[in-house]
C-alpha cells in the first residue's frame, strides 16, 4: 500500500472508529505504530483537525474543523447518499444543490458502481406509470448552470431559446426551470420534460429581479398559463379549509375572511366543473358564464345516471 493510499485509510479508520489507538490502527494498516502515528501527525499538518489522548496506546478522534475532510465511502453508504440527494430535490432551496452534488458523486465512484447510481437515479415515478421525466442530459447541466449562474441555449419544444437560468423547481414529481430568455423583461417556467438539449454559453444576460419564491411563481404559472378560459369562483368557507384541498398548481385561493375565491385557467370547462363538483364545498361561479351551464349538466346526467 502506498503512502497516500495508507493515509486515506487511516483518515476512513478515523471517521469509522472514533477513538482508535494508535496500536489499533498499526494492526489494521499492516505498519509499525511509529508509522502510524506519524501518518496521523502528516494528516495534522495538512489540516485535519485530529484529536488524541498522549502515550503509545492514546486514542484517537476526527474532530470538526474549518473544511470538511473527504468522506470515504463504501458501496452502501455511496448508495445512502446517493439515495438521501434524490429526497433532497423535494425540499425547497436544495434542489439545484442536490442534483450538482449527485453528478459529482457519480464522477467520481468507482466504475463498478455506478451502474448502481444509474439505477437509483431512474427511479423517478411509481411502477406503470406514464409521467414525463427530464433526461439526466439535461438536468444535470441545467442544474449546473444555475449554481454558476451562466446563460444556456436550451432546445425547448424543438426550438432553441437562449436563457438566463435562475432555479430548477420540483412540483408534483416534475422539474421546472425558472428562466429569463434573452431580451426577455419577465420570467418564464420551462418543464425540462419538454427540454432535449442544453448547451452553456459561457455568459451571463441582464436580467429583472428575479422571482422572491421560485416554488411559488411555477405554481402560479401552472395554474394560470396560456389557458383558453380564466375561471373565478366564490367559495363560502375559511381559505385556510379550501388551501388543504387545492392543489396550488391547479388554483390560487384569495382570502376574503369568511369566503374566499378560486381562480385558475383550463382550455376544459367540463374538467373544470368536474373538479369543482369534487371539492364539494358550496360555490357560485363568477366567471366564465358557460362554466354555470356545465356544472348543470353535469348534476342532470349524475341525477339521470344515479
Amino acid at each position: 500500500m502506498s503512502t497516500a493510499n495508507r493515509r486515506l485509510e487511516t483518515l476512513s479508520l478515523l471517521q469509522a472508529h472514533p477513538g482508535i489507538s494508535a496500536t489499533q490502527l498499526a494492526a489494521r494498516l499492516g505498519v509499525t505504530g511509529r508509522t502510524a502515528r506519524r501518518d496521523v501527525a502528516q494528516l495534522r499538518e495538512i489540516g485535519y483537525r485530529i484529536d488524541g489522548e498522549a502515550g503509545r496506546t492514546g486514542g484517537y478522534r476526527l474532530a470538526s474543523g474549518g473544511a470538511m475532510p473527504p468522506l470515504l465511502l463504501d458501496a452502501d453508504e455511496v448508495a445512502a447518499v446517493a439515495l438521501g440527494l434524490r429526497t433532497a430535490v423535494t425540499v425547497e432551496g436544495l434542489e439545484t444543490a442536490a442534483v450538482t452534488a449527485l453528478a459529482k458523486l457519480t464522477q467520481v465512484v468507482p466504475s463498478r458502481w455506478r451502474t448502481r447510481l444509474a439505477a437509483l437515479a431512474d427511479v423517478e415515478a411509481l411502477p406503470g406509470s406514464a409521467q414525463r421525466r427530464a433526461g439526466r442530459d439535461v438536468l444535470v447541466p441545467a442544474a449546473l448552470a444555475c449554481r454558476a449562474d451562466e446563460a444556456v441555449r436550451i432546445r425547448h419544444r424543438d426550438r432553441p431559446v437562449d436563457v438566463q437560468p435562475h432555479r430548477l423547481v420540483t412540483l408534483r414529481r416534475r422539474w421546472y426551470l425558472v428562466a429569463c430568455p434573452r431580451g426577455s423583461d419577465g420570467w418564464v417556467v420551462y418543464a425540462l420534460d419538454r427540454v432535449t438539449r442544453v448547451q452553456p454559453l459561457g455568459t451571463r444576460f441582464e436580467v429583472p429581479e428575479p422571482p422572491a419564491d421560485a416554488s411559488a411563481f411555477v405554481a402560479d404559472s401552472l395554474a394560470h398559463g396560456p389557458w383558453r378560459h380564466r375561471v373565478r369562483v366564490r367559495v363560502y368557507t375559511s381559505a385556510d379549509l379550501v388551501c388543504e384541498l387545492v392543489d396550488p398548481t391547479v388554483a390560487t385561493v384569495i382570502d376574503n375572511d369568511d369566503e374566499c375565491e378560486l381562480r385558475l385557467g383550463t382550455d376544459d370547462l367540463d374538467w373544470a366543473a368536474r373538479w369543482l363538483a369534487y371539492l364539494n364545498l358550496d360555490l357560485d361561479v363568477l366567471e366564465p358564464p358557460e362554466l354555470n351551464d356545465r356544472l348543470r349538466a353535469l348534476g342532470r346526467w349524475l341525477a339521470d345516471r344515479y
